[in-house]
């Protein structure tokens, strides 16, 4: 019987010799679910044994894994701001600098917007993962959580009953704004932002993921347009607007809103790379968020 030891640096090398980035974190990660155990745990039984079931289980995970298919899709799972959410197929996998969202989100609602009930829009939801952030961090909002399938609203309202926020996050189907009821304070949309030739070229894991949540058209910004160009009608006049970007995006998006929004003062947030990330319109003009 193999220990937890012996089975981590093996997995670690069956990872590695396929060059699978962050090998040594997801050897450790495979081997934490299939013993059932917390990552700390496994550094302190590491003479234990990995009995037969567990081998298979474990080599099951590594089969899938070696052919680039996401780890978040073979263990059902995604951790995204301190929260486990539930992925599949169908939703794209959350990624750390969406991270960025929630938190400029949550200091402007926290620090700058003054509303006693805010009312927020989370357009392209996917797993609701920023929903729900918002949700837990935010009790006395409102959030319409917005997608266009029936699959992805299912994964969301999955992990919206999971995380108890479902009397906070209503559910909404329809094309980006267009089924908000009503205006909002803010809007934040982690939008298909990748122009379609350059899908090919990124990493194998990336070709597992539904390419209508990836493909952004020719330039990556196709949606990203259409939602600038229905927010007019659909954002308070003090609202704002957060958008996740590729840093080459910026100059064009920076364009889209001084024609849309020519009162609005726009800015930028990095993400956890320092790379330009969170574009924020603000429509009351003011300075500071």
């Amino acid at each position: 019987m193999a220990t937890i030891r012996e089975t981590l640096r093996q997995t670690h090398g069956n990872l590695e010799s396929v060059g699978i980035p962050d090998a040594r974190l997801e050897s450790e990660v495979m081997v934490m679910n299939v013993m059932r155990m917390p990552r700390q745990d496994l550094f302190s039984h590491q003479e234990d044994g990995v009995n037969a079931p567990q081998e298979r289980e474990l080599a099951q995970i590594v089969e899938r894994r070696l052919k680039r298919e996401p780890l978040a899709y073979i263990l059902a799972y995604k951790e995204f701001y301190g929260v486990n959410l539930l992925v599949n197929s169908d939703v794209l996998i959350p990624r750390p600098e969406t991270e960025t969202m929630v938190e400029h989100a949550l200091f402007m609602a926290l620090m700058g917007m003054e509303t006693t009930e805010l009312v927020i829009a989370d357009v392209g939801t996917g797993t609701g993962a920023i929903a729900i952030n918002l949700a837990i961090h935010l009790p006395a909002a409102r959030i319409y959580a917005i997608d266009a399938t029936d699959a992805v609203l299912d994964v969301a309202s999955h992990n919206i009953r999971a995380h108890n926020v479902a009397d906070r996050i209503k559910l909404a189907k329809g094309d980006l704004l267009e089924p908000l009821p009503e205006p909002v304070d803010l809007i934040v949309a982690n939008l298909p932002y990748i122009p379609t030739s350059r899908i090919p070229t990124l990493q194998p894991e990336i070709q597992w993921e539904p390419s209508a949540a990836l493909d952004g058209g020719d330039d990556g910004l196709d949606l990203i347009r259409r939602l600038m160009s229905q927010a007019p009608d659909k954002l308070k006049e003090n609202g704002i607007i957060l958008l996740e970007l590729d840093p080459e995006q910026v100059p064009a998006v920076e364009e889209l809103s001084r024609q849309l929004f020519p009162e609005a003062t726009t800015s930028i947030e990095q993400d956890l790379a320092h790379l330009d990330r969170v574009f924020v319109i603000n429509r009351a003009g003011e300075e500071g968020y």
